[in-house]
């Protein structure tokens, strides 16, 4: 017993400083000890939930075979849309002193809104969720370790550098524009990762359908559509 119990505690002592090292870093995007504290704190209570959470979600997985596939198409829809965001900003306002202008209006505040809301929920829930449900199944476990590896080094980049950067200009100081445009041409870049991880989750979630066998429908002998 002890030793069965001390390996389903393995992955917990991989995840729960994984968690709380993302916490920090979200946090460092306020410059705020105090949420960095909060951040990594929540990563570790996270991780605690995820524990009591996965048999739960497992056997409701035996129940729907194809939740692990809708929950990984949710996860490349959600991405879908922070990519679409991203992308009409970029359209919408193109030169480093119309973004500027941007992150300084009040429309900045629905953005930020937006990637508040829905960063979180593919962080800590749909690719998390995802790969538990997913662990087991060969090669779609590794197309999700893909595209998780590829999402959380898009989020330590944005807590990194991208957020705090972004968040510095919304004060009144002065910005050189040339920063402005050395992080748009950045944010571009990483735009691609995003662009990847949506690929790579629709591939997982559909590749069970498209390897398998197209069946032609039969007609018994003797049945309605045969000929007399």
């Amino acid at each position: 017993m002890g030793t069965t119990n001390l390996r389903k505690l393995k992955p917990l002592l991989v995840i729960a400083p994984l968690a709380a090292t993302l916490g920090g870093l979200g946090g460092l995007a306020a410059s705020s000890p105090v949420y960095v504290a909060a951040g990594a704190a929540g990563g570790l209570v996270w991780t605690a939930l995820a524990a009591l959470l996965t048999g739960p979600l497992l056997r409701l997985r035996d129940r729907s075979p194809r939740l692990t596939d809708s929950v990984t198409l949710a996860a490349a829809f959600v991405t879908a849309l922070t990519l679409g965001a991203g992308l009409v900003q970029h359209v919408m306002y193109p030169t480093p002193d119309a973004y500027l202008h941007l992150m300084r209006s009040d429309a900045a505040a629905g953005a930020t809104g937006l990637y508040m809301a829905v960063n979180p929920l593919l962080e800590w829930l749909l690719i998390p969720a995802a790969l538990t449900l997913a662990w087991h199944t060969g090669r779609q476990r590794r197309l999700l370790l893909i595209a998780a590896g590829v999402y959380y080094l898009q989020r330590i980049t944005t807590y990194l550098y991208f957020a705090p950067t972004v968040l510095s200009w919304t004060g009144t100081g002065p910005v050189p524009l040339p920063q402005v445009a050395l992080w748009l041409d950045l944010d571009l870049a990483r735009m691609t990762l995003d662009l990847t991880v949506i690929a790579v989750l629709a591939a997982a979630a559909l590749r069970r359908h498209a390897s398998a066998p197209f069946a032609y429908p039969t007609i018994a002998a003797g049945g309605p559509g045969r000929h007399a």
